[in-house]
């Protein structure tokens, strides 16, 4: 038994300990009874002692003890997610440059490492190739990462909560786990089986991406069985390109899920071939304001797709911007992170003005207005899969390295992070 949990079980104990209603009325009635002997008193007593011994056992071993998680099907159950609060960006560092994968945890301003993940192929039953993922999750408490059994992770903003999901993808149950007892605190039942979550942007929703079968399939095992439209890639400031051919999805629609209720609302069937994306896995995300709900295109310069939270196909929310990194906008919204390639490069929204160069591989997330947390690589860059991760300033001229460098991060079994905000 840990810690963490014996001190669980104690404090859950001592909330359902109840002052009888009646305690003034024993104490006197125990008045009318002092005319016992004192060896009567010394047997009440000590025999009130062994009843304690005996029943503390009762009362504290099942709790010390792994208590069942809710269940499909069960009560209600009420989770206590909070909106998230973003709080002023830390200015401290946390690095662990010794170990890859790294052990301890990795953060910078308003974002951590939250999660990593290493991926191999492997062959199903019927043949097909594979991607098969093992998740290591943040332990907050410990700020040190843990592997799981998950085949799906993603942290909340704020590093209280994850949804997980269950091995063999898709499946057909959403876990809402507690990072900080590391136990899950409710299953969400859906009738489409689902391969991905995605997380508001304030914490108290999902949206789950559905499948009628695995999202990681290898392409070659997928082409030839049901194709989107063959499609002309064009750009809004260049000639159009030559023809490109989708790879066939196996995803059906989306749920949002509400987390405090633990409850999937309805299921919205979508369009497969609907929004310019070559990808097997067409995970769903969120609008920047949470209203929407985004489908990520893969096409160079074509806008995302956007629906509402009923399905249907949305306009492009006020003030969207159509982002070329995975860092995208600051958080004060001034600034926009450029497209993969050494050098990076970060403009003014308004003006598009470079403000800045940066002697990296690709701009990962803003860690505040004036920083970013990057992949770099090694040394003089002989090799660009050769890399770590680094927090670099927006005109470049500062580095910080966070992570050890990986030999190659191709190969399969190396660590990939994942980030959210803290």
């Amino acid at each position: 038994m840990t810690p963490r949990m014996l001190k669980q079980a104690l404090e859950e104990w001592s909330r359902e300990a109840q002052v009888p209603g009646d305690l003034a009325d024993r104490a006197l009635r125990r008045r009318s009874r002092l005319r016992l002997t004192r060896f009567a008193g010394a047997v009440s007593c000590a025999a009130v002692v062994a009843a304690v011994v005996l029943l503390v056992p009762l009362v504290v071993v099942p709790r010390l003890t792994a208590r069942p998680i809710s269940q499909v099907g069960g009560p209600p159950v009420v989770v206590p997610v909070q909106p998230y609060q973003p709080s002023p960006p830390a200015e401290g560092v946390l690095a662990d440059t010794e170990n890859s994968p790294p052990k301890t945890m990795i953060a910078a301003g308003r974002v951590a490492v939250s999660a990593y993940v290493t991926w191999r192929w492997r062959t199903d039953d019927g043949g097909r190739r594979l991607l098969d993922r093992t998740w290591y999750l943040l332990d907050p408490v410990t700020s040190r990462y843990e592997k799981t059994e998950w085949g799906w992770a993603e942290v909340a903003p704020g590093l209280r909560w994850a949804a997980v999901l269950e091995k063999d993808l898709p499946v057909r149950r959403i876990g809402v786990f507690d990072m900080e007892t590391r136990r899950v605190r409710a299953w969400v039942a859906v009738d489409h089986p689902v391969g991905g979550v995605a997380w508001s942007p304030d914490g108290t929703r999902l949206v789950a991406t559905a499948y009628d079968e695995s999202p990681d399939l290898d392409t070659t095992s997928v082409q030839g069985r049901r194709q989107c439209p063959v499609r002309v890639a064009t750009t809004p400031d260049g000639p159009p390109q030559p023809p490109y051919e989708t790879i066939d999805t196996s995803r059906t629609g989306f749920y949002v899920v509400d987390v405090a209720t633990a409850t999937a609302g309805d299921f919205h069937a979508v369009d497969p071939c609907l929004t310019e994306n070559s990808n097997v896995r067409r995970d769903f995300g969120w609008s920047d304001d949470g209203a929407l709900v985004r489908e990520a295109s893969n096409v160079w310069k074509r806008p995302d797709g956007f629906y509402d939270l009923a399905g249907r196909p949305h306009d492009a929310p006020s003030g969207y911007v159509a982002t070329e990194s995975k860092a995208g906008v600051s958080p004060g919204g001034t600034l926009l992170a450029g497209p993969d390639g050494m050098p990076t490069k970060v403009t003014e929204l308004s003006t598009g003005r470079v403000v800045g160069r940066q002697k990296v591989l690709q701009l990962l997330a803003w860690a505040d207005d004036r920083r970013l947390v990057a992949l770099g690589c090694a040394g003089a860059c002989g090799n660009e899969f050769h890399n770590g991760l680094v927090l670099v300033s927006v005109d470049g001229r500062q580095t910080v390295p966070l992570s050890a460098y990986r030999k190659n991060s191709q190969r399969p079994e190396e660590w990939q992070p994942v980030f959210a905000l803290r």
